[in-house]
C-alpha cells in the first residue's frame, strides 16, 4: 500500500489535518513526520534523514522564516524568534540580533531548503506536494522583488510541484475564507476538509 508522508509543522498535524484526509481518501497509509514549531531547515533535514520512502509520496508544508535549526554539541536545536530569550547572551541572542533579523536570511534560507529538497526527491524517484502553511515567503519583498541570486532559486523550483490556495499559504487561505480558527491560530477541522477538496481537485498523486 502506497504511504503518504507529512513533512511540517503544527498546522500540518494530527489525524484530522488535510495531508491525513487525503490519505484516508485515497486510501493510503499515513505517515506523520510534522511536529510543532518546526523550521524549514528541520523539514528538510527530516526528509532527507527519512529512511523507508518505499512505494510513499512525500507532501511537505513549508512554514516560517524565522525559525532556524542548528546543530550544536547537544544534538539539533531549533530557534524562533517568536521564543528566543532576549538580552540573554546566548547563541540565539547574537544570532536573532545578527543575521537572523534580516529577511534575506529567512527568505534566501527557505528556498535553499526548498530546493535542497525538491533535488533529493527527484533524485531518489519520490513523487511529492510542496505547500506552504502561511504566506511568509511568498508575500515577502524579496520574493515579490528578487535581485538575481533569489530570482535564479525561484526559477529553479518546480511550481507545478506546489499547491497554493487561491494564491496562499494554508492559514491565510483559511483566514480570508472566514474558516473556523483553533487556539487563533491553526485552521479547524473545515478548513482542513476544504484544503483536501482543494488539492485532490487541482493536483494528481
Amino acid at each position: 500500500m502506497t504511504t503518504l508522508i507529512t513533512f511540517g509543522s503544527s498546522p500540518v498535524m494530527g489525524k484530522t489535518s488535510f495531508p491525513s484526509i487525503i490519505a484516508q481518501r485515497l486510501g493510503y497509509d499515513h505517515v506523520d513526520c510534522s511536529r510543532p514549531v518546526t523550521s524549514n531547515s528541520k523539514i528538510t533535514r527530516k526528509i532527507l534523514s527519512y529512511k523507508n520512502y518505499t512505494d510513499s509520496v512525500a507532501v511537505a508544508a513549508w512554514t516560517s522564516t524565522v525559525r532556524h535549526e542548528f546543530r550544536t554539541e547537544h544534538g539539533w536545536t531549533g530557534l524562533d524568534m517568536a521564543r528566543y530569550k532576549k538580552d540573554s547572551g546566548l547563541f540565539e541572542d547574537h544570532w536573532f540580533n545578527g543575521p537572523g533579523k534580516w529577511e534575506y536570511t529567512g527568505v534566501s534560507g527557505a528556498l535553499k531548503e526548498i530546493l535542497m529538497a525538491q533535488t533529493f526527491l527527484l533524485a531518489k524517484q519520490i513523487p511529492y506536494l510542496f505547500v506552504f502553511d502561511m504566506n511568509e515567503i511568498i508575500d515577502s519583498t524579496l520574493f515579490q522583488n528578487p535581485d538575481e541570486y533569489i530570482g535564479s532559486m525561484i526559477d529553479l523550483i518546480d511550481w507545478n510541484r506546489f499547491v497554493l490556495f487561491d494564491n496562499n499559504g494554508f492559514k491565510n487561505w483559511s483566514i480570508k475564507n472566514n474558516f473556523e480558527l483553533k487556539d487563533a491560530t491553526h485552521p479547524a477541522d473545515r478548513a482542513h476538509q476544504l484544503a483536501a477538496d482543494y488539492i485532490l481537485e487541482r493536483f494528481k498523486f
